[in-house]
């Protein structure tokens, strides 16, 4: 991969950090880029991933995936540089807030971020993006919970209703379901590369498995972990970000990934995963109602949407 560019969204902690690590280990001439909110937070995992790997060209991009126009930005930011062809985008950033918050736009922030953000993002990069070359959209096996879990398998229905939910919403399901939505997207990008444009793009999505050690768990009580640990560790659902971060990692650096796309990818095993992730037609609404949201435009993607 050396002469070849890998952006990580959210590359500045916890499963994106090892993500990273584990690529630059891989790879010391490789370019990582980490595109992060937090600025100087990703200054900082630049400074310690240089130590750790001796790879000296990590650098940061601002990227606000709660705002539309910081994604259009940082696309066309992207674009214009002197970069090495850029070989993968890893989609990993989100969150689960504990209350209801909005993005720029409007929309409901784990929707909006966890996938919307997301969804403009890849669009916008797709047709950058080297043949051969990889997306990866770091979905959750919450979007497939055991039955013990205290919310139902997530069903997508309606985009606005996401963007835009009542008080009567499960908030429980927000999380779960645009997890959903990023694995959604997986198989719908995936299907119309192939389909509709001659690139050879490699799209998939991840399992990290249950995390309780990072910052997207951070709204979550001593108790709530301490529960969710023994259930994962009962299940065997447990991740972390050294052992799922590596197996990320492995998506973009291992030759056995090549010519492999619209699966998911449970650390390093190909994985059914729910019934409604399956669904073509909720998988064609999805596509099509989440670019009526974002307002994406002809001329910024390469694949139909409409």
């Amino acid at each position: 991969m050396s002469n070849k560019a890998i952006i990580i969204t959210g590359g500045n902690s916890g499963l994106g950090f090892q993500c990273a690590k584990n690529i630059a280990l891989v790879d010391k001439e490789a370019t990582i880029i980490l595109a992060c909110r937090n600025i100087q937070k990703a200054e900082s995992a630049i400074q310690e991933l240089a130590n750790e790997t001796g790879n000296k060209n990590i650098s940061v991009r601002s990227l606000d995936l709660a705002s539309l126009d910081s994604v259009r930005s940082f696309a066309k930011n992207i674009k214009a540089e002197n970069l090495p062809p850029l070989y993968a985008l890893v989609c990993n950033a989100g969150l689960n807030p504990t209350t209801l918050t909005y993005t720029k736009e409007g929309f409901e922030t784990t929707f909006g971020v966890n996938h919307l953000g997301h969804y403009l993002l890849a669009n916008l990069l797709l047709d950058t993006i080297e043949d051969n070359g990889k997306i990866i959209f770091v979905s959750s096996d919450t979007h497939n919970p055991p039955k013990i879990f205290p919310f139902p398998a997530p069903v997508f229905e309606n985009a606005e209703r996401l963007a835009h939910p009542q008080e009567q919403d499960n908030a429980m399901l927000r999380y779960p379901t645009s997890k959903l939505c990023n694995l959604m997207t997986a198989y719908a990008m995936s299907e119309k590369a192939r389909k509709e444009t001659e690139k050879v793009v490699n799209i998939n999505a991840f399992n990290p498995g249950l995390m309780v050690s990072t910052n997207l768990n951070g709204g979550s009580s001593h108790v709530q972990n301490a529960i969710m640990i023994i259930f994962g560790k009962v299940l065997g659902r447990l991740g972390s970000a050294e052992g799922s971060g590596k197996a990320l990692a492995e998506m973009v650096t291992s030759l056995k990934y090549d010519n492999v796309t619209g699966k998911y990818i449970d650390r390093g095993v190909d994985t059914k995963s729910s019934t409604a992730s399956y669904d073509k037609i909720a998988i064609e609404k999805l596509w099509k109602e989440s670019a009526e949201l974002v307002h994406l435009q002809k001329n910024e993607t390469i694949l139909s949407f409409e």
